[in-house]
């Protein structure tokens, strides 16, 4: 019998320092590559939720968006109706006055022998075309009305005198002050 030869490629029973050190950074190793994986996956996963959440939202967002579209019409209308509404509520409470006014602005006439011809008022302005018989009597209607809280800026825009007739014929023009103007002036003075 022939004796065999063996070849032992394990080193001796003492393990040196390197040894132990290549075989630790090879487990560590492993255990890093093991836990960088399973964050990766983990963030990828998560990924595909947030994904899922962001295309939720985009179709809530596109639902309640046509919501909004079909009663957006609608909100005009009501936005506009709102609008008309305060201005009506507006004119009424700057309008309420002007009958009185021109009841007295007509006594003050009469009370002058003066004949007005037109009196209209359109945007917060006061217009009048008469007639005086004497020109005292124009001074002192205009001074009158000049005295009027409710009207600013009295203008007589013209003056004719009518020698065939005996008559002065005149436009006064004024601005009319709304309630609420009034009502500003009187707590700016007090």
């Amino acid at each position: 019998m022939t004796k065999q030869l063996t070849i032992n490629l394990l080193k001796k029973k003492g393990t040196p320092s390197l040894d132990v050190f290549i075989k630790w950074a090879i487990t560590g190793g492993r255990f890093l590559v093991i836990l960088t994986e399973t964050i990766a996956l983990a963030a990828f996963l998560y990924r595909f939720t947030l994904d899922r959440q962001i295309i939720d939202l985009h179709d809530k967002i596109k639902a309640k968006t046509r919501i909004v579209e079909t009663f957006k019409e609608q909100e005009d209308s009501y936005r506009q109706l709102q609008e008309r509404l305060l201005q009506t509520k507006k004119l009424n409470t700057d309008v309420a006055f002007l009958p009185l006014l021109l009841e007295d602005i007509t006594l003050l006439a009469q009370k002058n022998n003066i004949s007005i011809k037109s009196m209209s008022v359109s945007n917060n302005s006061l217009h009048i075309e008469l007639v005086a018989f004497d020109i005292k009597n124009l001074r002192d209607f205009v001074g009158g009305i000049q005295e009027k809280k409710e009207l600013s800026e009295v203008s007589i825009d013209r003056i004719e005198n009518k020698s065939t007739t005996a008559q002065i014929a005149a436009v006064i023009s004024s601005g009319v002050l709304g309630k609420s103007k009034l009502e500003g002036e009187k707590g700016a003075k007090q």
